[in-house]
């Protein structure tokens, strides 16, 4: 078994355990603290991709999609997108989204190695993605694999974690200077968000409160959000 099989392997085996020991739990979103942060990651992620889109409209890739829901969300929020195609490892995710996005194309595909041609979209997506990678080698062929596809001067859009999980192992943090080793000479614009999620889904009926206040505090920011932007001129 090669180093690739190995590491698609561990991914499948992830989503597998998180089935069966309950973890799928944690992503209720009944529990206001973590819908607070769905939905703050949601309208994050839609006002950097809005800004992003080429002048009349562009197409997006959303990489790893997990169920979807960021399509309905662009949609919703009227962005000029003139296709929208997600793709993920995950067979049942993507018929769940496909079924229920009729106007959108779904695809199951590896991140690093995609069945689209070079250069087919506008913007790429991806939204606790490389997070979720185990290997440093698999991080950077889906960095090449997203340069492939993307257009010259094209954003990727970004969210992830910047802080591991003590608690999780099959997640680690991203941070600045790991990006920059992924995506040399790409200009990054990106800020810290999102209160640290062992916290967040514990404040209950306090979230409305003190959610707010307590992600003011730079150490409490477990993610990062924002774009980068592959350049017009680039070896990649």
């Amino acid at each position: 078994m090669s180093d690739r099989d190995r590491d698609l392997e561990a991914i499948r085996e992830t989503y597998r355990r998180y089935r069966a020991n309950g973890r799928v739990r944690i992503w209720d979103l009944r529990n206001r603290g973590f819908a607070r942060m769905v939905h703050d990651r949601d309208r994050a992620l839609v006002s950097v991709l809005g800004r992003s889109l080429p002048e009349g409209g562009g197409r997006v890739l959303d990489l790893g999609m997990g169920n979807g829901r960021l399509a309905e969300v662009a949609r919703d929020a009227g962005l000029p997108i003139v296709s929208w195609t997600g793709a993920d490892l995950d067979p049942g995710a993507v018929a769940a989204a496909a079924s229920s996005m009729s106007w959108a194309e779904f695809v199951e595909a590896s991140a690093d190695r995609l069945p689209f041609d070079t250069a087919a979209f506008d913007v790429v997506v991806t939204s606790t993605l490389f997070s979720s990678l185990p290997s440093g080698q698999l991080e950077e062929a889906v960095a090449a694999e997203i340069a492939r596809v993307l257009a010259r001067g094209g954003w990727l859009v970004w969210y992830d974690l910047r802080l591991g999980n003590p608690s999780n192992r099959a997640v680690h943090g991203i941070g600045r200077s790991r990006l920059a080793q992924l995506f040399p000479g790409w200009l990054s614009e990106l800020r810290a968000v999102t209160l640290l999620p062992p916290v967040a889904r514990r404040l209950g009926p306090l979230t409305r409160i003190l959610y707010g206040p307590l992600e003011l505090i730079p150490p409490l920011r477990s993610h990062l959000v924002g774009r980068l932007r592959r350049p017009r001129v680039t070896s990649q």
